[in-house]
């Protein structure tokens, strides 16, 4: 791939990638930094990708994993913690949507941003997670309904 035709194609996808990674941050400038470091990245590796028609694919997961990286670091300087999988209801409440968001395990957080904020299918979202639909569907109605259990704890309270 030719470097003009790479940043062609990363021009049509940017809005989608700071769309995936600004809800790990809450913050314009992490998001902005975690996009461009993934499409340096993805610059630098751009010759190990072997058919292009996944470039989008393959760029997301480059994103998801800087974003992931980035989260650790971020979570440990401002001392979030995340949930544990089995999260009642209590443990979750009086947070924004937001907060409640981030605080969800990183596989049902990742299933949830790509699926809303990056505008991905449960197949595609299957094929950047290299996990089966039937495990991105399962992740997906876990994460909600602990979303769910939450924002209805805040509407009690």
């Amino acid at each position: 791939m030719k470097d003009q035709e790479f940043f062609d194609r990363v021009e049509s996808v940017r809005k989608k990638l700071y769309a995936i990674a600004y809800p790990y941050f809450n913050s314009e400038s992490m998001a902005v930094d975690a996009v461009d470091e993934a499409i340096y990245k993805g610059y630098l590796k751009k010759k190990q990708l072997k058919q292009p028609q996944f470039f989008e694919t393959w760029l997301v997961r480059i994103l998801m994993n800087v974003c992931n990286t980035k989260y650790k670091h971020y979570k440990k300087q401002v001392g979030i913690e995340e949930l544990p999988e089995d999260a009642s209801p209590s443990e979750i409440e009086n947070l924004p949507l937001k907060e409640a968001l981030m605080k969800l395990p990183e596989k049902y957080r990742q299933v949830i941003l790509l699926k809303f904020f990056g505008g991905y299918t449960i197949v595609e979202i299957a094929e950047l997670t290299e996990c089966p639909q039937g495990t991105v569907a399962t992740r997906m109605r876990k994460a909600l309904g602990l979303l769910r259990m939450e924002l209805e704890e805040e509407e009690v309270a």
